[in-house]
């Protein structure tokens, strides 16, 4: 049993009457015709670092565990029910656009974001989560920093939370290497070995 449940959200985006219809949050088309969507992206993601939780014997919960679009008003009650009766740390997993996903872009790279005034707690992990992945990333993107912002799932969640943004869904070269083995990898391995290091180190 681990001394934190992390509560896992993949993002933005889903089914709507059993079509992908969330604007903004894809890709342009690649080059054969096919598109990134960034809600399947994130519930892959999501659902691989579960799966080496689980090995790795964390407690944790996957927040959105279907495909339908999940409100974000919703995913911090979601949230903040499991906060009642235990000790959590969210952490909400996305890909960043420089657009709206209408054309490609330029802008690359990672970035961990914390509430305009976090909690020591949030400040502290973030601090971990960016190092890791600062030091799995080093040879595939940049880092872009740690970042204050006043994102809804982090305004209004009653625990430690911190979002992620892992690649730029609307760059080609980056959105390619963001399907890749190599690249999924690393994001597991970030965010595993982060949650980790702080099961042992923290106070």
């Amino acid at each position: 049993m681990s001394r934190y449940t992390y509560i896992l959200d993949n993002g933005h985006g889903g089914l709507i009457n059993g079509k992908y219809q969330t604007s903004g949050k894809r890709s342009p088309k690649f080059p054969d015709g096919s598109i990134l969507y960034e809600g399947v992206n994130n519930r892959d993601n999501v659902k691989r670092i579960c799966a080496e939780l689980t090995k790795r014997g964390i407690d944790h919960i996957n927040l959105i565990d279907t495909q339908e679009d999940v409100s974000l008003a919703d995913r911090v009650y979601m949230t903040n029910q499991h906060c009642k009766d235990k000790k959590c740390i969210f952490i909400s997993v996305h890909s960043n656009a420089a657009g709206s996903g209408g054309k490609w872009a330029n802008a690359q790279g990672n970035g961990v974001y914390l509430y305009l005034k976090p909690s020591q707690t949030s400040t502290r992990f973030g601090h971990v989560m960016a190092e890791e992945i600062q030091s799995n990333f080093s040879e595939l993107t940049k880092f872009r920093g740690e970042k204050n912002r006043n994102f809804y799932v982090l305004r209004k969640t009653k625990c430690p939370a911190i979002l992620l943004e892992l690649g730029f869904h609307d760059n080609l070269e980056e959105a390619q290497k963001m399907l890749t083995e190599e690249w999924k990898k690393k994001v597991v391995k970030s965010v595993c070995d982060s949650i980790e290091i702080w099961e042992k180190t923290s106070l």
